[in-house]
């Protein structure tokens, strides 16, 4: 499978035209790239060293035309190579400090989750390159990598070697961000006034403000986390498992008090995003196929079937009610249901 190498782009080029150590004969950008790249810039040793024949490369460049004239010479050196290559430009990201988290990172972590959801669609495997740019731009394209499961490398130009992080075996909770979609779907359309995002904060749990940010401008964004957040939680779409619910474990729900139910929501998201069979790692077997999840000591938890056609939650109960618990763990069989009582959870 071949890759798509995604790279940041800083001006370690520019500056080694004018370092006599590096460029001793005082060549061109190009003519510097040809003669030995892995001095010439930082993007470039770690490229001669990452991505094999065949394999697409894409620059991210900052909002400059430092960025821009790196970025093209780059582009120029290994199209002729023989790798097919795209230069894209972040906007907002500039040395314009107004604009730079509010609408440059932001930008950023759009444009590296995009290019790695197209290399998925190519059957490439995407490997961020996050040598060049801005400090906070190697920070919140480690994020990324870390969020979509994708390895990301770093070599500073003077480094031999390429860092490599591997893509993050970690399960993400995306629990809070579906639970609370269209605010997140709203706030993310387009820039709203500080005053409107703050009165529907109001009303929401305080892990959600932690992902906003409010602007000099008068508008609230998502913080670049939060970006990033919304970016994997987007890309988590198709690999949602199907889930119903009983008409008991529905009826369980919808009698909890605010918090019980949103922490029941939370653990069935969990559900939703193990993938086909992975929940079972955190799950116990009860009683022919029908499992509580999680095991251990947990207050809340789903009584569920998985089948070819997805997940189905029996009961809904915890250490909350004890009695009725014990009652299950005792009693509960798939037999006991019937499919047309079972409803979709949205």
């Amino acid at each position: 499978m071949s890759q798509r190498v995604i790279s940041t782009v800083g001006t370690s080029l520019l500056g080694n035209l004018h370092n006599p150590r590096v460029n001793p004969d005082g060549l061109d950008a190009l003519a510097l790239l040809r003669r030995d790249p892995q001095r010439a810039s930082a993007e470039a040793n770690a490229i001669t060293r990452l991505a094999k024949g065949g394999d697409t490369l894409v620059f991210l460049h900052s909002d400059t035309e430092d960025g821009e004239r790196c970025a093209d010479h780059l582009n120029t050196y290994f199209a002729g190579q023989g790798h097919p290559v795209h230069v894209r430009r972040v906007a907002g990201l500039s040395y314009n400090e107004k604009g730079f988290v509010s609408h440059g990172l932001r930008a950023l972590v759009r444009l590296l989750a995009e290019e790695i959801r197209t290399a998925k669609r190519a059957e490439q495997r995407p490997l961020l390159n996050a040598t060049g740019g801005f400090k906070a731009e190697i920070a919140y394209a480690t994020a990324v990598g870390l969020m979509f499961h994708v390895p990301v490398s770093y070599i500073h130009e003077r480094f031999g070697d390429v860092v490599t992080l591997p893509a993050s075996p970690v399960g993400w909770d995306y629990s809070l961000l579906s639970w609370y979609r269209d605010f997140f779907d709203w706030l993310d359309e387009e820039p709203r006034p500080t005053h409107a995002v703050h009165e529907r904060l109001a009303a929401l749990p305080e892990s959600v403000a932690l992902l906003v940010e409010d602007a000099p401008d008068g508008q609230s964004y998502l913080s670049p986390l939060g970006e990033a957040y919304l970016e994997a939680f987007r890309g988590q779409a198709d690999t949602r498992r199907s889930l119903r619910l009983s008409a008991s474990a529905r009826r369980t729900l919808d009698a909890l008090d605010f918090s019980t139910q949103s922490a029941y929501r939370q653990l069935l998201e969990r559900l939703r995003h193990g993938g086909a069979g992975d929940w079972r790692r955190s799950a116990e077997l009860v009683r022919g196929d029908v499992f509580k999840f999680p095991k251990g000591h947990s207050v809340h938890r789903a009584f569920v079937r998985e089948d070819d056609a997805g997940l189905w939650v029996l009961e809904l109960c915890g250490h909350e009610d004890e009695r009725r618990y014990q009652e299950l763990i005792r009693t509960i069989r798939w037999s006991h249901y019937q499919e047309d009582e079972f409803s979709a959870l949205p």
